[in-house]
């Protein structure tokens, strides 16, 4: 509450004026409070509700987007083995693979190990100096030159070397051996085309003994890998276009059989996903309009004419989908996929594992289609619910008006707070005067006592 106290009681009255004043203003001030506090309240409770709605629609929204790609049934185990496999694991290489690689076995040879090329020089005292003079270093089809000041000792040829080709992929480190040190030139990057070049153009005997010492110690090489019998050469050590879909990182040469097969347990997942979201938003939509009737509560969107058309319509469609599942020959018995019955029927779907995985082995193709694609079960029920969520959703907007009556509840208080200070002030006033009122009188009250004292006084004599 705020303070309308303005220093002093009443002087003439012995009122106190500040109690009486804000016991007035608060006495105007309760009803407004309550009726702002109540919309308020009642507003952040919709929110509230609304947010949970909104949340589980989105989720909703996200299983469907993941289930309509036209391969999100297309899941696939790979598995790979070498001759000399150790404890289930492939020496050769390490395989993997996306949604809808080709079903099948293949026979790998890696004949090659793609390489980085690594220059390193012969051993100079760490004392040696060298320059001043020029370089120049080429990799692939990119060149930079390099200045070796005078006196410059081999850690200094170094740091200028990373300095010009830091952006190349080119990086010089230092060795040391009984030798003494030894500069190292290296790629970060493998295959043939990245072959480092390291010349002299300008520059005495020491910087030309250094660069033409320089030996190579690792080849710039591609990777060469055979697939039944088919030759792909790679300039990195993993293969992701050989066969569409199929990554193989490789470890060394041999050979190797990889095995893509159906994955009917990753495929039920994606639609389980999707079961398990419709639940939630059905369940939140429950909870939402729910009633209680022994407390005699409602929820936070009990009656709502929006929350109770989306329920219907969730409920509508997925309805008519399954149905025309079930015309297909995909019912609840061949498909596993119904919505609760007895003793529970709230309208949440169930998912038979076993039943969907056998559905998918016998008719992959109809079952991928039914859930899949734009004339697919997740397509059209994923239109219904983006009429509720993103940025033009119903839920979505609706969320921003209720947070705008927050707004407005909040400059409806400062609208308050200042007429209360007006009527305060008004207060003050009002009670300042009758308090200097109440001060004359008492004044004139006293005066005349005096004198009708003094008058008896005389009159006694």
């Amino acid at each position: 509450m705020a303070d309308y106290s303005f220093g002093y009681g009443g002087i003439g009255s012995s009122l106190d004026i500040s109690g009486i004043v804000s016991q007035l203003v608060a006495a105007d001030r309760a009803p407004h409070d309550a009726r702002l506090t109540k919309l308020e309240s009642a507003t952040k409770f919709k929110i509230s509700g609304l947010g949970a709605v909104t949340s589980a629609f989105s989720t909703l929204k996200t299983s469907l987007d993941a289930l309509k790609k036209i391969d999100s049934l297309d899941a696939r185990t790979v598995k790979s083995v070498s001759s000399d496999s150790s404890n289930g694991v492939d020496n050769v290489l390490a395989a993997s693979g996306a949604k809808g690689v080709p079903v099948g076995s293949y026979q790998v040879e890696v004949l090659a190990l793609a390489s980085a090329h690594k220059l390193v020089g012969a051993g100079v005292p760490e004392d040696a100096t060298f320059g001043p003079g020029k370089l120049s270093l080429s990799i692939g089809a990119e060149t930079v030159e390099i200045e070796i000041g005078a006196g410059n000792t081999l850690a200094d040829v170094r740091s200028a070397i990373n300095g010009a080709a830091q952006n190349l992929g080119v990086q010089a480190s230092l060795l040391k051996s009984d030798a003494g040190l030894h500069l190292s030139v290296a790629s970060d990057k493998t295959g043939a085309s990245h072959v480092i070049s390291l010349q002299v153009l300008e520059g005495g005997g020491e910087l030309e003994s250094l660069v033409s010492g320089l030996e190579e110690r690792s080849p710039a090489r591609d990777a060469q890998v055979s697939i039944d019998g088919l030759v792909s050469t790679s300039a990195s050590n993993k293969l992701t276009d050989a066969v569409p879909g199929l990554t193989l990182d490789l470890k060394k040469t041999g050979t190797s059989t990889v095995n893509v097969a159906a994955d009917p347990a990753g495929s039920r997942a994606v639609v389980q996903s999707f079961v398990n979201a419709y639940n939630g938003a059905v369940k939140a939509l429950a909870s939402a309009t729910a009633f209680n009737a022994e407390s005699n509560t409602p929820s936070s969107l009990t009656g709502d004419a929006q929350i109770r058309g989306a329920a219907s319509q969730l409920r509508g469609v997925l309805g008519d989908l399954l149905g025309q599942l079930a015309a297909n020959g995909l019912d609840a018995k061949t498909l596993g996929l119904q919505t609760q019955g007895y003793p529970n029927p709230d309208g949440t779907l169930v998912l038979d594992a076993a039943k969907f995985e056998a559905a998918l082995a016998a008719e992959p193709n109809k079952v991928a289609a039914a859930f899949t694609g734009d004339d697919g079960l997740a397509a059209k029920l994923s239109a219904v619910v983006n009429n509720y969520v993103g940025s033009d959703g119903a839920f979505t907007l609706r969320t921003k008006s209720l947070n705008d009556q927050l707004k407005d509840v909040s400059k409806q208080r400062e609208t308050l707070d200042m007429r209360m200070e007006s009527v305060a002030a008004r207060y003050k006033a009002q009670f300042v005067a009758l308090d200097s009122l109440m001060g004359q009188m008492t004044s004139t009250s006293n005066y005349l006592a005096q004198q009708l004292s003094a008058l008896a006084a005389q009159t006694s004599r």
